[in-house]
């Protein structure tokens, strides 16, 4: 091995001399670490409220001013994507619901990953292989700088006088302890005030909160250079390892492996069986359209034995899709027209199947009310049947953006289930069927189980009391008092 071999195994991922950082980056390496430490504590680890809107908002002004250092530009998509982020982080502080919050912290943590990237990148728009360059934004790049923020700190400590000192001071300890403890012994045993005091101190070291805070800066020390390998790839990688059509061009076209004369054999029994399974339920299904119940079937068991059941086929014919799609030899621009017709008459045929499955749902919310699961599928199968849509006007116009229309789609539906608050949404709803008559009973109690959306909404409109909140609004925040932070539940507060 020579000499210039042994160099280039010891550059840096973008650089061939070994990197020197900049005041930014010893600053962005401060500041990932704080915020890598607040997402463990008020994300992972804790309910999440007002607190977590500031730090979420804070990230984002921070990497705005750090990527700006960069001379990174800022285009019109890169900043619309920025304003969506913002918006976004609002959601903690203006729902109670804990699984919102949760979809919400991974929405924002990817949407986060890909703006970075976008922005190093110069992207003027979503890319066209999407699913690449979120591989790239999510995994390759803050891996390929996974070590850089050690690099700093180990640099920092090395040259200037402060680090070596403290490396000095953390070596003292380090030496002095077993001698420290002896000594506490003998005191403790000599004297009881300083027994007492010394217990004191030993009581707070071991109480739960302590081992917390512990637990929550180990995730957080990974977790932190995570962020920042993101941020500083992100901005200092060259043009080899930057997205490049071509190869992910030549990638798809690796996919293909598959004759699509074995495709269509293998769709065609599909096909047909549509065919056969809609001739023979043909009244079946359309009770769903006319509101009628088939013989022998309650509401519930029609409604839901039917749902779930051609929910699953909606997913297994969007796999089947995306199959023949990536893997026979002749697709995308080259595909042939038999592959384009038997990609819409799936996409049809599930089309079909969601509207029937939509309108079963409907049926059964307008005899039972809705609940928590009724919505989020009902919404699920919505955007499902988007995507079916955007698949058969694929097949039409190869050159539509399938990526930005999705992208697009998504965010607005998404948006739509955040800031609708579907609790208060199903508290409201269902209130408000009951006191019309739709409605045989209210079920008090779940609403009660609820988030402080629902509890909120249910105590405006006078279904339940005072006392039973006061006695319920604080079951799904024990040990985590910080999920109390938001407007929900300050309005609520104020209320008993």
């Amino acid at each position: 091995m020579n000499d210039n071999t042994l160099s280039m195994d010891s550059e840096q991922f973008c650089s061939k001399t070994k990197p020197e950082y900049t005041k930014a980056d010893r600053v962005l390496s401060v500041v990932v670490m704080a915020a890598a430490f607040g997402f463990v504590r008020y994300v992972l680890f804790h309910a999440t409220g007002f607190i977590t809107t500031g730090l979420f908002i804070a990230f984002i002004t921070a990497a705005i001013l750090y990527l700006r250092n960069r001379k990174c530009e800022f285009s019109g998509f890169n900043k619309l994507l920025t304003v969506i982020l913002y918006v976004f982080s609002i959601v903690f502080s203006i729902t109670a619901n804990n699984f919102i919050k949760v979809l919400d912290a991974m929405f924002l943590f990817i949407a986060g990953a890909y703006m970075i990237y976008s922005v190093g990148a110069g992207n003027k728009n979503i890319d066209r292989f999407l699913p690449f360059a979120m591989i790239k934004s999510l995994l390759e790049y803050p891996f390929a700088g996974f070590g850089a923020q050690g690099s700093i700190a180990s640099d920092t400590m090395s040259d200037s006088k402060t680090g070596k000192n403290i490396k000095l001071i953390i070596i003292g300890l380090i030496i002095t302890l077993p001698l420290t403890a002896i000594v506490a012994a003998l005191l403790m045993s000599a004297d009881k005030g300083v027994e007492n005091m010394l217990s004191r101190l030993f009581e707070g070291l071991d109480s739960g909160e302590f081992w917390n805070i512990v637990i929550e800066l180990i995730f957080a020390l990974p977790f932190s250079m995570y962020i920042f390998g993101m941020f500083y790839t992100s901005t200092h990688c060259d043009e080899e390892r930057r997205l490049d059509e071509r190869k992910c061009i030549q990638r798809i076209y690796s996919m293909r492996f598959i004759s699509n004369l074995i495709c269509y054999t293998a769709v065609t029994p599909i096909c047909v069986l549509y065919v056969m399974f809609f001739i023979s339920q043909t009244r079946y299904f359309l009770s769903a359209f006319m509101g009628s119940l088939p013989d022998g079937f309650t509401y519930a068991d029609y409604a839901r034995r039917g749902f779930f059941e051609l929910f699953a086929v909606a997913l297994i014919n969007l796999g089947v899709l995306c199959f023949i799609s990536l893997h026979s030899k002749k697709a995308g621009r080259e595909k042939p027209f038999t592959l384009k017709l038997y990609s819409i008459v799936l996409s049809v045929f599930t089309l079909i199947l969601i509207a029937t499955a939509i309108s079963k749902m409907v049926m059964y919310i307008s005899r039972y009310g809705l609940t928590e699961l009724r919505v989020y599928t009902s919404w699920f199968m919505v955007l499902l049947a988007a995507v079916f849509v955007l698949i058969i006007v694929k097949q039409f116009r190869f050159d539509m953006k399938f990526s930005k229309h999705l992208a697009v789609i998504f965010t607005v539906m998404f948006a739509a289930l955040c800031f609708s608050r579907p609790e208060a949404l199903i508290a409201k709803y269902n209130i408000e069927m009951y006191e019309s008559g739709y409605l045989k009973e209210l079920d008090t109690e779940a609403l009660l189980d609820m988030s402080d959306d629902a509890r909120l909404v249910a105590l405006e409109s006078g279904v339940v009391t005072e006392e039973e909140i006061s006695w319920c609004k604080y079951s799904g925040y024990e040990g985590h008092s910080y999920g109390r932070y938001n407007i929900s539940s300050v309005m609520l507060d104020s209320k008993t």
